[in-house]
C-alpha cells in the first residue's frame, strides 16, 4: 500500500453536526474515507448540554448526568435559541451574560478539542449544518458560533444536504432522487435531492425548527406530571430538579418504547411519588398530532417539488427520532419508498458536512494553485474527468423588499429571491422614489412567503442619500446578493451613491462584540 502524497501546507477541515440534542464530529482521513471522530470519553455522539462550575464549561455526558443534582448550572437545547438577541435570550452564570452563539461556541470548542487530542494535529477548517428551514439569523449565529469556537467556518449548510452526501458519496454514478427526512431532538426537516451526473442538487425542503424529539418527550413530561397533579395535588414540574428528573425518565421511557411495546415510570417529588404504566400505542395516540405535523409538511415538499412518490428512488431518514416506530410506520404509508439503511442516523450528517469540508479545501485549491491536501483525496472527491463533485442548495425563504403601491395607497413586498432558487445568486432591479424630494433611499428587507409587509419577518434596513430635488420615480438600483452560506448582503445604487451591507439581522452579538466573547471564552476551559 502506498503512502498518501503529502500536502504542501496544513489545513484539517472537519465536519460538524451542532443538533438540539446530541452533535457528531467526523474527518476525511488521509485515504479519502469518511470517519466519525470520538470524544474524549470515546463516545461516537455528544450531547448537547453545558454545565458551568466556576470557571470550566463541561460539555457532554457528564454535564447531562448532572442536569438533575445542579439543574441551575445546566444550559440544554440551545440550537433552538438560535438567531435570537440577548435581550430575547441569555443565560447568566457567574456574573456573565451568554448569548446562544457563545454557548453553542463552547459545545464546538468541546469538539474541536476533543478532535485535536484524537487527530493529534490542530483543526484549523470546518463546515457546520443547520436546519434547512433555518433563517439567515439562525445561520448568521451558528457561522459567529463557529468563529468564536476559534474555527476557520468554510461553510454552513442544510443538514438534509450533508445527509445526502454522506448517503450518494458512493451512489454519484447512479443517478436518483432522494427524499431525506430528518426528524432531530429539537428541529425538522424534509428535503428531496437529485443525484445526477455526479452533482447533488437540492430540489425542495420545508420543515419546522421548533418540532422534534423534546415535543415528543414533552408528553410524556406533561402527562406524568398531569397523573401526578390528580394522585397528590401537587405540580411536579414547579421544581427544577424535579423537571430535570421527570425529563430524563420521559427520554429514556421514549427509547424504551421504540423497542417494547410497554414500559414504566416512577417519579418522586416531595415526598410522594406515582408508578404509571404506558404503552406504545398509547404513547403514539397521544403523539398522533406530531406526526400529523410531519406528515403534512412531507405532503407539502412533494406538491413544492412537482413530484409523485413514485418519483422517488430512496427515503433516507435521519435524527434520531427516526427510530421510533411510529415515524417510520407513517413515511411508509405514504410513500411505499424503499428506505436507505446504510447510513447511521445519528452520524450521516456530520459525515456529509466532512465531505462537505473537503470539497470547499480542494476548490480553494483550484483557485489559490495551492496543495492543501493529498492527491489520494482529491481523487476520491472527484469524476473522472477530474471535476469535483457539486452541491447545490436552494433558498428555503423567499426575500423580499417593502415598496409602496400608490394605486392601493398601502405598502407591500417585492420578491427579490424567491424560495427554491439555487444559491449563491445574485439579483438586481430598479425602484421609483415613493415621493418628490426624498432625502434617503430606505430600503427593507423581509422574509416570507407573504405579499404583506406585517406577515413577513423583517431582517434588517438598508439605506442610501440621495441628491436634492429629486423627482417621484428616480430610479434607484437594488442587488441582493445570497451566498452559500445562505446570508445576504443588499447593494444600493443611486446617482452614483452606492451603500453596501450585510443583513446579519438581530443575532445578539456586532462585530465588536464577537471580538469581546472570543477573548472572553478564551478564559473559560471547556472539558
Amino acid at each position: 500500500m502506498s503512502v498518501p502524497d503529502k500536502a504542501t501546507s496544513s489545513r484539517k477541515a472537519v465536519g460538524i453536526d451542532l443538533g438540539t440534542t446530541f452533535c457528531a464530529i467526523a474527518h476525511i482521513d488521509a485515504y479519502g474515507k469518511p470517519q466519525i471522530i470520538p470524544n474524549s470519553e470515546s463516545e461516537r455522539i455528544t450531547p448537547s448540554v453545558i454545565l458551568f462550575d466556576g470557571t470550566n464549561a463541561i460539555v457532554g455526558t457528564l454535564a447531562k448526568q448532572n442536569a438533575v443534582a445542579e439543574p441551575e448550572k445546566i444550559v440544554d437545547f440551545v440550537k433552538r435559541e438560535m438567531g435570537k438577541s440577548k435581550a430575547q435570550f441569555h443565560r447568566e452564570f457567574n456574573g456573565k451574560i451568554y448569548s446562544a452563539e457563545e454557548l453553542s461556541a463552547l459545545i464546538i470548542k468541546k469538539l474541536k478539542n476533543d478532535a485535536e487530542r484524537y487527530l493529534g494535529e490542530p483543526v484549523t477548517d470546518a463546515v457546520i449544518t443547520v436546519p434547512a428551514y433555518f433563517n439567515d439569523a439562525e445561520r448568521t449565529a451558528t457561522l459567529h458560533a463557529g468563529q468564536l469556537a476559534g474555527l476557520n467556518v468554510l461553510q454552513v449548510i442544510n443538514e438534509p444536504t450533508a445527509a445526502a452526501l454522506a448517503y450518494g458519496l458512493d451512489k454519484l454514478d447512479s443517478d436518483q432522487t432522494v427524499f431525506v427526512f430528518d426528524l432531530g431532538g429539537g428541529t425538522f426537516d424534509v428535503t428531496i435531492m437529485k443525484i445526477e451526473n455526479h452533482h447533488i442538487r437540492m430540489m425542495a425542503s420545508n420543515g419546522d425548527h421548533r418540532l422534534g424529539g423534546k415535543d415528543w418527550d414533552d408528553i410524556i413530561v406533561n402527562w406524568v406530571a398531569d397523573e401526578f397533579d390528580k394522585i397528590h395535588g401537587e405540580n411536579p414540574l414547579l421544581d427544577l430538579q424535579s423537571y430535570q428528573d421527570l425529563y430524563n425518565r420521559a427520554l429514556t421511557a421514549k427509547i424504551q418504547l421504540s423497542s417494547r411495546t410497554r414500559t414504566t415510570i416512577v417519579h418522586s417529588y416531595n415526598g410522594k411519588s406515582v408508578k404509571l404504566d404506558l404503552t406504545r400505542d398509547e404513547y403514539e395516540n397521544r403523539c398522533r398530532h406530531l406526526l400529523e405535523k410531519c406528515k403534512t409538511i412531507c405532503e407539502i415538499v412533494m406538491q413544492e417539488a412537482g413530484l409523485q412518490w413514485s418519483q422517488i428512488d430512496r427515503i433516507l431518514l435521519t435524527g434520531g427520532m427516526t427510530r421510533m416506530p411510529s415515524v417510520r410506520d407513517m413515511i411508509k404509508a405514504i410513500s411505499n419508498v424503499p428506505v436507505a439503511d446504510d447510513v447511521s442516523p445519528d452520524e450521516a450528517v456530520a459525515i456529509g458536512a466532512a465531505v462537505q469540508g473537503v470539497l470547499s479545501l480542494l476548490s480553494e485549491e483550484d483557485k489559490l494553485g495551492e496543495r492543501v491536501l493529498p492527491q489520494e483525496v482529491r481523487d476520491q472527491f472527484s469524476s473522472e474527468d477530474g471535476s469535483l463533485i457539486k452541491v447545490t442548495n436552494i433558498t428555503t425563504h423567499t426575500l423580499g423588499v417593502v415598496l409602496w403601491d400608490d394605486g392601493k395607497v398601502e405598502e407591500y413586498v417585492f420578491p427579490m429571491i424567491r424560495k427554491m432558487t439555487p444559491v449563491p445568486v445574485e439579483t438586481k432591479n430598479s425602484f421609483g422614489t415613493a415621493k418628490a424630494n426624498m432625502k434617503n433611499a430606505i430600503v427593507r428587507v423581509v422574509e416570507g412567503e407573504s405579499t404583506v409587509p406585517g406577515e413577513c419577518t423583517p431582517l434588517g434596513i438598508c439605506d442610501i442619500e440621495l441628491p436634492p430635488f429629486l423627482p417621484k420615480g428616480s430610479p434607484v438600483e437594488l442587488t441582493y446578493s445570497y451566498n452559500e452560506n445562505q446570508v445576504l448582503e443588499v447593494i444600493v445604487d443611486a446617482y452614483g451613491r452606492q451603500n453596501r451591507v450585510q443583513i446579519a439581522r438581530n443575532t445578539g452579538l456586532s462585530d465588536s462584540e464577537i471580538e469581546t466573547a472570543t477573548a472572553d471564552l478564551l478564559q473559560i476551559k471547556v472539558v
